[in-house]
């Protein structure tokens, strides 16, 4: 079902300056994670090491710059409330209770739509396309503190892991079983990312994208697709190859198991 966001005033073909400036972030973001990755990788590096340690480093500056300013935003971006009165407020848009009040202050609007913070202009352009990401969405805000707190750290973890595994590769040491964890916490942060994003979208889908705007190509190609998508097909390219791996690893095992029987 084709849906509408209440929140985009702009026309559906019209790319403001702030949608420039978000895309050319996102590309310079991008751009930053190849460069440092050919810079702390060993100059003899495979191309797949290559590639996952670039998705690593851009998966950690993208959770901890980007989505850690939402979370910023969410937490302490806000602005007061005027008073109840006979008319004031609609239950449509201020909760009737200080039970379900965010962080309990029924007098504050939290989220990035209560900023001019050039971060806050980022997720307000973002929020076009998912309106929940304007304001504070309990369940995007559950979300983002594992993605900020615990998978932009692991991440950069994994990183570290590649540059020591091939630190070894390159000087013909024999790999330690320590250096192969690595295939272990890529499985671990690759699932969490399908996961998250399944739970990011799930709710909509069951609700018919009340606050996605689906109408306008842009919002939902760029934004909602390709931009989301990109946490579907990369994660699952490294579970394919950290299966290959895996399994790899335990055919030698067991074959070194059946020489030693012999």
């Amino acid at each position: 079902m084709t849906t509408h966001n209440p929140l985009t005033t702009a026309p559906p073909a019209l790319i403001s300056l702030t949608t420039l400036l978000s895309l050319l972030f996102f590309l310079a973001v991008l751009l930053l994670a190849i460069l440092l990755s050919k810079y702390l990788l060993p100059r003899r590096h495979s191309r797949p090491t290559l590639l996952l340690h670039t998705w690593h480093l851009f998966d950690f500056l993208i959770h901890t710059v980007f989505e850690g300013s939402y979370l910023y935003h969410s937490f302490f971006s806000h602005t007061t409330l005027p008073p109840p009165s006979s008319d004031y407020p609609h239950p449509a848009s201020l909760p009737t209770s200080r039970k379900s009040a965010f962080l309990n202050h029924p007098s504050r609007a939290y989220g990035a739509a209560h900023s001019t913070h050039p971060t806050a202009l980022l997720w307000q352009e973002y929020s076009r396309a998912d309106a929940r990401w304007a304001n504070t969405d309990t369940t995007i805000i559950s979300i983002e503190l594992l993605t900020v707190f615990i998978a932009g750290p692991l991440a950069l973890y994994i990183c570290y892991l590649l540059q020591q595994s091939q630190q070894q590769h390159s000087k013909n040491e024999e790999r330690s079983a320590g250096n192969n964890k690595k295939w272990f916490w890529m499985t671990v942060l690759a699932t969490g990312e399908i996961y998250g994003g399944f739970m990011t979208f799930a709710p909509e889908w069951m609700t018919g994208n009340s606050h996605l705007d689906t109408g306008n190509w842009m919002y939902l190609w760029l934004y909602l697709v390709i931009f989301n998508g990109l946490w579907v097909v990369v994660p699952g390219w490294v579970l394919w190859h950290a299966y290959g791996e895996m399994r790899d690893a335990f055919q030698a095992l067991n074959e070194q198991k059946k020489e030693k029987e012999v």
